[in-house]
């Protein structure tokens, strides 16, 4: 009888640190998925950004090429 109570002793102690274990594994899941939300926030901020100064740079890129041209048809 010592036996048997010597195991449900023994179960009840891997049990509860399995719950222990999942439950930091848990914590651990839920504080990567709020990293992974953040860095998906940055990333979008960031391609925002890009986008903004490809299309300032398209711009810059037209008056350079029309000034060059009108400072050519001047020297001309």
């Amino acid at each position: 009888m010592a036996h048997a109570e010597q195991d449900k002793l023994r179960w009840r102690m891997e049990r509860a640190q399995l719950e222990q274990t999942v439950r930091e594994n848990k914590e651990r899941m839920e504080k990567l998925e709020g990293y992974w939300m953040e860095a998906q926030s940055l990333c979008q901020a960031v391609d925002e950004h890009l986008k903004e100064t490809q299309t300032q740079y398209q711009a810059l890129e037209r008056k350079y090429s029309k000034a060059k041209r009108l400072i050519k048809e001047y020297q001309q």
